[in-house]
């Protein structure tokens, strides 16, 4: 093998994936100096799509998490995260707030929390970027679904959820749902299905109904695996972009599962909507995100490149590096 060669199945770098992602993982894995925990951790979410890491987060700031619910989920309290942009659904249910990080130092606190980042950090080999925080009352039921519909990233796949138990995920309310290794499934598009983005102003729209019948499709006919995530108070679950996942029932009516997700993206990436984008024919949807950990709104970035963007309809932006990049040999 050359040295060329070689440099694909030594430098997690090297391709523009996350190295768990990569087709030269085994060999990657053998050449990273980390120790038997972290290529634990790795292989798994390799191989799974995901990660459970049970204790994850001090009992003492859930407790001030959880105590601040009352107020967040008041209705007299309505919250709008000032500057920030709600989607339409979130606005409707009253089940879910999203961005509390900006009128909350305990969420912003576990969405940044050092125990995460450092995974992350070990599993991307990028910096993790925190960009939106969901927090939970009851489980959410949802239907089983991909998050690289609604975040995705170019180079793809880098973006990851994490979702924090900030009480104990039962069978009885509504524990999460996911579907062990089908992160390795091809990232869907709109086109796959034969659709078009729609000009909805941020609503999801008909065109989304049809992607949760294909994914309840995909599901059945391939009997692909669905777990439930039954974890104690504090633990957190790390899972890919492409990893299906969605809401158990609530079997309990009237029980609570209180829980604070959180989207994080990766630096030197172009963050967007696949499902209000046209991706393949270059009109992408694009997000303005700001880092919870600096304030500061991200670049959009490809292979080292500030991108400029040209406006097209709907929302939509064509893009081109600012500078020529130079020829690699």
């Amino acid at each position: 093998m050359n040295l060329q060669a070689r440099r694909y199945v030594e430098d997690p770098t090297a391709l523009s994936c996350p190295w768990v992602e990569s087709p030269f993982f085994e060999q990657l894995l053998e050449s990273r100096d980390i120790d038997e925990e972290e290529k634990k951790l790795a292989r798994q979410y390799h191989e799974e799509g995901y990660v459970v890491l049970e204790n994850a987060i001090p009992p003492a700031l859930v407790d001030r998490i959880v105590a601040e619910y009352p107020s967040l989920f008041d209705p007299k309290n309505p919250f709008k995260a000032a500057g920030r942009e709600l989607r339409e659904l979130l606005l409707r249910d009253p089940t879910r707030k999203q961005d509390a990080w900006a009128i909350s130092e305990s969420i912003r606190e576990l969405a940044c929390h050092e125990r995460i980042l450092s995974v992350l950090r070990l599993l991307y080999g990028r910096e993790a970027v925190p960009f939106q925080t969901l927090n939970f009352l009851p489980g959410t039921e949802q239907g089983i679904h991909s998050d690289a519909i609604h975040f995705s990233s170019i180079p793809s796949r880098f973006m990851c959820g994490v979702w924090v138990a900030l009480e104990d995920a039962t069978e009885e309310n509504g524990p999460l749902r996911y579907v062990p290794g089908s992160h390795r499934l091809s990232e869907l598009q709109l086109d796959d299905l034969g659709l078009w983005a729609q000009d909805l102003g941020g609503q999801l729209g008909p065109n989304y109904d049809q992607y949760e019948k294909f994914v309840e499709a995909l599901v059945a006919t391939r009997r692909l695996p669905v777990k439930q995530l039954v974890v104690k108070k504090g633990s957190a679950l790390v899972w890919a972009a492409n990893l299906l996942h969605g809401g158990s029932p609530i079997t309990r009516r009237g029980t609570t599962r209180k829980s604070q997700v959180t989207h994080y993206y990766f630096e030197n990436c172009v963050y967007y909507t696949p499902i209000f984008s046209n991706t393949r024919i270059g009109e992408i949807f694009l997000r303005t995100i700001t880092n919870i950990r600096t304030g500061k709104v991200m670049k959009q970035r490809l292979n080292g490149i500030e991108l400029d963007a040209e406006p097209l309809e709907a929302g939509r932006y064509r893009l081109r590096p600012a500078v020529q990049p130079h020829a690699q040999s």
